[in-house]
């Protein structure tokens, strides 16, 4: 069994016998770069800005550099609804805004810890279910897992909240 040249990863790049396809394809990529290098030196130094004057304390394990790079990595390949390349139908600036709240949040686009979507020429940062908790641990102290009590209208039900620790407990349901 030969071998298929033809294969592109992740790592290895186009084949050489894809050059054709590939030359034309070099400015937009050019293009792209250049849009992500400035856009994320624009946000880091939003954020290096808010550091420096205390209104921003970003999580000791949270790299707003790895994050800014997985979440334009994502972009690269997000299209909005009318199958267009989201980086280039959005404003840099709603691109950026969007990128700043996912880095003030601390969360990341490869956890599927928030997504971004397009509205129009404004891009948006929704967070996700995993976001949420992930904030919920680190903000709210929250051990474990979360756990949902459904309640529906006429249902009845009691809870009680613990002196110590603030949380409400269902006591009948």
């Amino acid at each position: 069994m030969e071998p298929d040249n033809k294969q592109e990863g992740l790592f290895n790049g186009p084949q050489p016998q894809d050059t054709a396809n590939t030359t034309a394809e070099t400015p937009k990529k050019t293009e792209i770069a250049v849009i992500e290098k400035n856009i994320s030196d624009s946000v880091l130094k939003r954020i290096e800005a808010f550091q420096a004057e205390g209104s921003l304390k970003l999580p000791a394990d949270y790299s707003p550099e790895n994050a800014l790079k997985s979440a334009f990595l994502y972009l690269d390949q997000a299209k909005d609804k009318n199958n267009n390349p989201v980086l280039s139908v959005c404003t840099k600036n709603s691109v950026a805004t969007a990128l700043l709240d996912m880095v003030v949040q601390g969360l990341s686009v490869s956890k599927k810890q928030c997504y971004f979507i397009a509205y129009g020429d404004n891009l948006t940062l929704s967070r996700s279910y995993f976001g949420t908790v992930a904030l919920a641990r680190r903000v709210g102290g929250i051990v474990g897992e979360p756990v949902a009590n459904v309640i529906y209208k006429g249902d009845e039900f009691a809870f009680e909240i613990d002196a110590k620790t603030g949380r409400k407990h269902l006591v009948k349901h």
